[in-house]
């Protein structure tokens, strides 16, 4: 194998980020170094939904294996029905469940609910604990990966001889060639590229102002608090509804719960989600993110049916309380030898399970660009825009997409607004307009996007 070319510093250790540094070791032999904010590699979070473009690209790092090896569910070969009641085709698919990826309900009732709609997928998702997936990367990792914990960023500055120094909270400094952000929704590298993005000259004239670029790029409130918690199995009864499907969607005006099995049926992964009136986009005063005691949740959605209730019940005296952030449409991806990828680019509400994957995705295409023997210090900037111009404009789509079946979750978009009575139509109108934004999502294939990328490679190798 060909000698290193160059060096790459990531900030940040979640799935992103060593989803980069397992694709840079698995396609090329460049030294990664792993800075960590965190005293140790870990996550927030419980349960994330492998869908079937993550898993192949979860495939082409080796974690097929690694799973067979902890006896994890894998996706097989199969055959599984692409409908809600409208879509009535049998497809040859990926699939490990041939049952409905989730069924919704409306359930702010206090008597009974009723049942709305089954959302069923060309092939299942893996429900995974976010924790067994960052273990599972970890196992995957370079030998010439360091990781660096209790590494917080605060600035990095551009050194003459093509290298970037790295500026910690601690007073440390280190240097590096290619510089990564994966620093999450209040990414340090984020804010610190807008502006020399800003400098280039190159964003459309309504940014080509610093206070608005600033806005532009920094996480704003969707309005919205989700509680999250795991609920053991044996605290819910074994008849209950939930056991029907991958997933289950409790709706109701302004409010929504998302409940799933994860980690084989170890943990049932709650998520209940309220949105105040008109808070989209408005200041958040407190933590984004505390513990909140379990009574919270119950007086959020107090008259809502039995099932809700036992579900509540069933969870530990102390939920996380979280203020769900997101980014709106992040204008750039890289600049010169600098990128950012996952929560930092595209942080997204929950809504659509897409934010590791999409993750994901930016790294692995960004790993094979940067590991490719095309590749070299001088063009890396070239890369970067090659990796701007693939992932940005699906990433941002995605962040709308998810936003948007968040409103249709909760009886608030233009199909339904939760009305009562209500017709035939104007539910069949809701269903197709929520199945047309998951199927956007589950269409292409992360390989194709590379091939697309390695011609863009091409195309500036031969230019030189």
């Amino acid at each position: 194998m060909a000698p290193p070319k160059f060096r790459v510093a990531i900030c940040g250790g979640g799935i992103g980020g060593l989803t980069l540094a397992a694709t840079l070791g698995r396609y090329g032999n460049t030294p990664v170094d792993i800075y960590e904010s965190a005293t140790e590699i870990g996550t927030i979070g419980a349960g994330i939904s492998v869908w079937r473009r993550t898993w192949e690209v979860m495939q082409r790092l080796g974690l097929q294996e690694e799973m067979d090896k902890r006896n994890i569910p894998i996706p097989r070969e199969g055959k599984s029905r692409a409908c809600t009641h409208i879509y009535k085709h049998i497809i040859d698919v990926i699939s490990s469940f041939a049952v409905p990826i989730l069924l919704c309900r409306r359930a702010d009732n206090p008597v009974e609910g009723k049942d709305l709609f089954q959302l069923i997928a060309p092939y299942a998702a893996i429900p995974l604990h976010r924790m067994h997936l960052i273990d599972l990367l970890k196992s995957v990792l370079p030998e010439n990966c360091t990781i660096h914990t209790s590494k917080r960023l605060t600035s990095y500055t551009h050194a003459g001889d093509n290298t970037t120094v790295l500026h910690f909270d601690d007073g440390s400094t280190a240097t590096t060639n290619v510089l990564v952000g994966a620093d999450g929704i209040r990414s340090v590298v984020r804010m610190q590229l807008g502006a020399e993005v800003l400098e280039s000259g190159r964003l459309p004239k309504e940014l080509q102002s610093p206070t608005v670029l600033q806005q532009a790029i920094e996480p704003k409130w969707t309005g919205t608090i989700v509680y999250r918690s795991l609920i053991k199995p044996d605290k819910v009864r074994a008849d209950h509804p939930l056991w029907k499907s991958t997933g289950f969607c409790y709706s109701g005006k302004m409010k929504h719960i998302i409940v799933y099995p994860i980690s084989n049926g170890a943990f049932i992964n709650f998520l209940a989600f309220y949105t105040v009136p008109d808070g989209e986009g408005t200041p958040y005063e407190g933590k984004w993110m505390r513990d909140a005691p379990k009574e919270e949740v119950l007086d959020a959605f107090q008259g809502w049916e039995p099932d809700v209730q036992e579900l509540l019940e069933a969870l530990d005296p102390v939920v996380s309380h979280w203020a769900l952030h997101a980014m709106g449409s992040v204008p750039f991806a890289g600049e010169g030898r600098v990128a950012i990828l996952g929560d930092s680019m595209h942080a997204m509400t929950t809504h659509l399970g897409a934010g590791a994957g999409q993750a994901m995705e930016d790294s692995y295409l960004l790993g094979r660009l940067l590991s490719h023997s095309s590749t070299t210090l001088n063009n890396v900037p070239a890369v970067m825009r090659i990796y701007e111009n693939l992932r940005l404009v699906p990433a941002n789509k995605t962040v709308a997409i998810s936003r948007e079946l968040g409103l249709m979750y909760e009886l608030n978009g233009p199909e339904y607004n939760g009305e009562e009575p209500v017709g035939d139509d104007v539910l069949q109108r809701w269903r197709e307009a929520i199945y047309k934004r998951w199927e956007a999502y589950w269409q292409g294939h992360p390989e194709d996007d590379w091939k697309i990328a390695e011609d863009k490679l091409q195309q500036v190798t031969e230019k030189k």
